[in-house]
This record gives structure tokens, C-alpha cells and sequence, in this order.
């Protein structure tokens, strides 16, 4: 039997995540309290499924997804590749971990982690050396996965309401 295999999925495909992202938002909304604004589920698969769409369709992006033998989805990652910025000598083009989500049902049994570690694999594979990852300041879960994986503080982006 084994664990979850890692696919790629392509533009086609795109809505299979739909469920996954939707709880990924609730999450959001359970890990930002009332300090910042969610957008409802539907909205935001919506912006992201565009976002999607897009990145997929030009190349820009690729979507691994972890698949349980009958095919459903346990966990999905996005990547995405850009220029590097103009200050810091990481290479020309840089990684970046657009997206992490996990079935709630999921979590805890390493699929994250089996993500993360395809997801560096692939850039490794395209010769990349440096990638980031974006994560909210309030999921300390989600910031010891990161770091356990290897990832260091870097930039802090700060928000506030104009």
C-alpha cells in the first residue's frame, strides 16, 4: 500500500482542489480571529482559482497534489518560479511556495512535509537554489513545519489599514 504519492496536476485539473482550498481559508479565518478580514470561501476560490488558472496555463506555476491509492486528494502544493529580486545573489530565478493546504483529516501524518520536500526536488530539478514561503503570523503550527524543513526568517511584511 504505501503513503500518498505526489502527481502533478495540470490546468485542467485545477478544480480538484477546490475543496482543500476552501478549508484552508476557514482555517485562516479560525487562525486570524477577528484582528484581519477573511474573504467567504466562494470568494476567495474564485481569486485563486484565477490565480491558478493563470500561472498554470503560462508555465509560471506547477501543482503537486498527494493522492491516496483511490485518487483523493490529501493535500496540494503550488509553486511558483520568478526572477529573483535585485539585492540578494540567489540565482536569477527563485522559488516561491505559493500554496500549502492539507485535508483537516490529514494533517499530522507528514503530508506537508512529503509536499515540501517534492516541491524542492522539482527546483532542485529546474537548477533553483533559493525559494520562499509566506505564512501568517499568528499559524505557529505552520511556522515550526517550515522551520523544522528548513526554512529561516527573511523578510517581515508588515499591514495595516490606510
Amino acid at each position: 500500500m504505501g503513503g500518498p504519492q505526489i502527481v502533478e496536476f495540470d490546468v485542467s485539473e485545477v478544480d480538484r482542489v477546490e475543496p482543500l482550498f476552501k478549508e484552508l481559508v476557514a482555517f485562516h479565518r479560525d487562525v486570524a480571529g477577528e484582528e484581519w478580514p477573511v474573504r467567504d470561501e466562494e470568494a476567495a476560490w474564485a481569486h485563486r482559482r484565477a490565480e491558478y488558472v493563470s500561472w498554470l496555463g503560462d508555465g509560471r506555476a506547477r501543482m503537486l497534489v498527494a493522492v491516496e491509492g483511490d485518487g483523493a486528494a490529501l493535500g496540494y502544493a503550488v509553486l511558483s518560479v520568478k526572477s529573483s529580486g535585485a539585492s540578494w545573489d540567489v540565482g536569477e530565478r527563485i522559488g516561491e511556495l505559493e500554496t500549502l493546504a492539507v485535508a483537516t483529516t490529514a494533517r499530522g501524518r507528514g503530508v506537508g512535509s512529503l509536499l515540501i520536500e517534492a516541491c524542492r526536488a522539482r527546483l532542485r530539478a529546474e537548477g533553483i537554489s533559493h525559494w520562499g514561503v509566506a505564512v501568517v503570523e499568528a499559524n505557529a503550527d505552520a511556522t515550526r513545519l517550515y522551520e523544522r524543513v528548513g526554512f529561516r526568517p527573511f523578510y517581515r511584511q508588515l499591514l495595516a489599514e490606510v
